[in-house]
């Protein structure tokens, strides 16, 4: 299967690997970045709404931090996220690009608090 952040529209499209549309998911805020963990079947999603979430492949939102608006406040954040992931050790890492170009970051939350 193909996850496409439709940021526009607000929603994650899914498609078959011969490109036939599947099913969406809605109520995203500018959808970006989209990192898949097939090994825990979680999507994690960067949202230019100021905000991160993560969903089961089901389609059921697990949690969501972030929102509203640009925070200096811990588990806000101050620029948009654009790119999400995690690595080996299930650490979420969030980009966000700063103010063109100053103040780029990678903000690292980890697993183990």
């Amino acid at each position: 299967r193909l996850l496409v952040a439709d940021r526009p529209n607000d929603r994650i499209q899914f498609f078959n690997t011969d490109g036939a549309f599947l099913h969406e998911w809605t109520g995203l805020h500018w959808p970006d970045g989209i990192f898949i963990d097939n090994d825990a079947e979680v999507v994690y999603i960067a949202e230019h709404g100021y905000r991160v979430s993560i969903w089961t492949f089901d389609g059921d939102k697990i949690t969501e931090w972030g929102g509203g608006e640009e925070s200096d406040t811990p588990g806000r954040f101050k620029w948009r996220p654009h790119g999400i992931w995690v690595d080996s050790h299930k650490d979420l890492y969030v980009v966000t690009p700063g103010d063109w170009g100053k103040g780029r970051r990678v903000v690292k939350y980890s697993r183990k608090g």
